[in-house]
């Protein structure tokens, strides 16, 4: 057992309220008379007791009164916000300083695919070049849009709230939730990401990324294609008019790489417009009174620079240096990767390329662009707590399975510390301690943390145990050798299921957040991703979609889980994203519906709907966010 291990076993063994004790945490991001209350918390035994029959003493009176009906609901419109979004800083030298910092020589073009000149001999960069490219990925189904849509006012029956939802006398667990504040600027809204929303993969000069061969024919079965996804690539004005109107003040996208550099290496040509495209992206946020929060790569690396690949960290630089520069003055936050630290089959090896590419970054851009803004990474994290808090086996085994998923990529950045021993010695693991110097180099390059806790589940240990699955390769379990669950001990599961992994199961937010704040102590979290896919929600009528109860009460649950968090565990969280902000691509599918918006893909507009979970959601921080 590793010393890490022994220092916080009794952490995972004990209840939530562990999580708060706050004597050594780093200062809050605001003042912390803050996070003084009004509320009196009481035990939940003494709460539980207030509320039984035997206090209560009213008494029934039965009386006959003439009938009527009586109107049930009233008209509630969204709040749109006020616009345009001044900028009362510049985040970074405007472009026509910065553009001195990149590499000279340099093609800007444009590319347009022609399939028929595949045989063209061009040039290592020319049109036959990129048309090779995309020679191996092709799609059945075709872009009806050929250039951006104009937005169109929305019209005001599109904002009227839905029918307000019955709210029950409050539970001990939130009588006190009510007067909690989160501070003015507080960091709330949605996301999305290029790849599953933009659609026109071979539009505009775009390259082929990794990810492009999901739904590319011969089109697997089932397998759903992003060649259109929600063509939001023409529709991003209408998309953002959309957000500003349901008064949403942050909007985090991604940019495609391969959009800025369709051959994805170093000095290679830079497409020049997509560069005018996402600058106009930016401009139409701020215009419209939104915040823009841009990751720079969500898993659609070019095809042929991939996390395995040593030259991944200078080509991820070479391609960010073009991004920052052009926008860096109007972007305060910025996400260098998103979930680079799952997915990595067996190459663990890639963990040093990934630190290595995100550190070139943060430096470039603290030190070199002179950028004042924030910069960080993205993690996944479904927090995995030990099956039996009682059995000390099923500690290690969650607290495995959290160094392989968070240590790993995670201690270097937050800790300076190394990959995770219990990584490190497990037989036949391809992967090397990093040096002294890469430590040294990748220590403190996030100025907080991000990550995506959609849900919880319980770890326990593999029959025969953890090391021995660690020490057999052939172990199907190696190398991680955790059992996964969501079912608990007594045999229920741990809350509501969804289509995919996420449950409806606020219990363990705040160990979520509480594990991540004490174990790797950042000045700051940020839950940059989270969101419920109702089951089978693609099968039901558009209204019966509208009306997303479950999704609705996986935010708010969640979200009052996260005050709580705040105020009474003393967690610095400055910020939540909802994923996502309309139903997209998700990889393959779009049956795996997040969205707090439908998208009808079959009316040749795209046309896009409000669910109610979107109303709650922004209702939510209407209440709690000051002003």
């Amino acid at each position: 057992m590793s010393t890490y291990l022994l220092s916080i076993l009794a952490v995972y063994s004990s209840t939530v309220s562990a999580w708060g004790s706050s004597q050594h945490h780093p200062p809050h991001s605001w003042d912390s008379t803050q996070l003084s209350s009004s509320c009196s918390t009481l035990p939940t035994t003494t709460a539980l007791m207030s509320t039984t029959p035997a206090t209560c003493s009213a008494m029934p009176t039965f009386t006959y009164t003439s009938w009527k009906y009586t109107a049930l609901t009233t008209t509630r419109y969204a709040t749109p916000l006020p616009s345009p979004f001044k900028l009362t800083t510049s985040y970074a030298p405007h472009f026509s300083q910065a553009s001195t910092l990149l590499p000279s020589g340099v093609i800007y073009t444009t590319y347009s695919l022609d399939r028929s000149l595949t045989s063209l001999q061009d040039g290592t960069y020319g049109q036959g070049a990129y048309a090779r490219m995309w020679a191996p990925l092709s799609y059945n189904t075709s872009v009806p849009f050929t250039t951006t849509v104009s937005p169109t006012p929305l019209a005001s029956s599109e904002l009227i709230y839905p029918p307000p939802l019955y709210t029950a006398c409050p539970g001990s667990a939130d009588d006190c939730v009510d007067c909690y504040k989160l501070p003015s600027n507080f960091i709330w809204g949605l996301a999305g990401s290029a790849f599953q929303i933009e659609g026109g993969l071979t539009e505009a000069g775009r390259g082929p990324s990794q990810i492009d061969m999901f739904g590319a024919l011969p089109n697997t079965a089932g397998y759903a294609n992003a060649e259109v996804a929600d063509m939001n690539y023409y529709l991003y004005k209408q998309d953002i008019a959309r957000l500003a109107a349901i008064g949403a003040p942050f909007y985090s996208f991604s940019i495609s790489w391969t959009r800025i550099v369709p051959f994805g290496t170093v000095n290679s040509p830079i497409n020049i417009e997509a560069l005018k495209h996402y600058d106009d992206l930016i401009n139409t946020c701020l215009e419209y009174g939104i915040q823009p929060i841009v990751t720079l790569s969500h898993n659609d690396a070019p095809r042929n620079v991939t996390y395995v690949d040593p030259s991944f960290p200078d080509a991820f630089l070479y391609y960010s240096k073009f991004v920052m520069t052009r926008y860096a003055d109007r972007v305060s936050n910025w996400v260098t990767l998103n979930e680079p630290n799952i997915g990595f089959g067996l190459e663990y090896f890639a963990a040093r390329y990934i630190l290595l590419g995100h550190a070139k970054v943060y430096h470039w851009y603290k030190e070199t662009l002179k950028g004042t803004g924030q910069i960080t990474m993205k993690f996944a994290n479904n927090l995995a707590l030990p099956l039996d808090s009682t059995n000390p086996n099923d500690t290690v085994a969650a607290l495995r399975y959290q160094d392989y998923i968070l240590g790993l990529i995670g201690y270097p950045i937050f800790l300076g510390q190394n990959f995770p021993q219990s990584i490190l010695s497990t037989t036949s693991i391809n992967l090397t301690a990093l040096t002294e110097s890469e430590l040294s180099y990748i220590k403190d390059t996030a100025d907080y943390f991000a990550f995506d806790p959609y849900t919880a589940g319980f770890a326990t240990s593999p029959p025969g145990g953890i090391e021995a699955c660690a020490a057999d390769p052939t172990n199907p379990l190696w190398p991680t050798c955790v059992l996964g669950t969501n079912v608990q001990q007594d045999g229920w599961l741990n809350g509501q299921g969804s289509f995919a992994y996420a449950y409806i199961a606020p219990q363990y937010v705040r160990q979520q957040l509480g594990f991540v704040w004490n174990v790797l102590r950042p000045k700051g979290v940020l839950i940059a991703e989270f969101g419920f896919n109702p089951y089978d929600e693609f099968t039901r009528t558009v209204v019966a979609q509208r009306y997303d109860l479950e999704r609705t009460l996986y935010y708010q649950w969640f979200l009052r889980e996260t005050l709580k968090s705040i105020y009474e565990d003393g967690v610095n969280v400055i910020g939540t994203l909802a994923w996502s902000f309309l139903d997209n691509d998700e990889f393959v599918s779009y049956d795996q519906q997040y969205g707090l918006q439908h998208v009808n893909r079959t009316d040749g507009k795209f046309t896009r709907s409000f669910k109610r979970s979107i109303f709650d959601f922004v209702d939510f921080f209407h209440e709690f966010v000051e002003r």
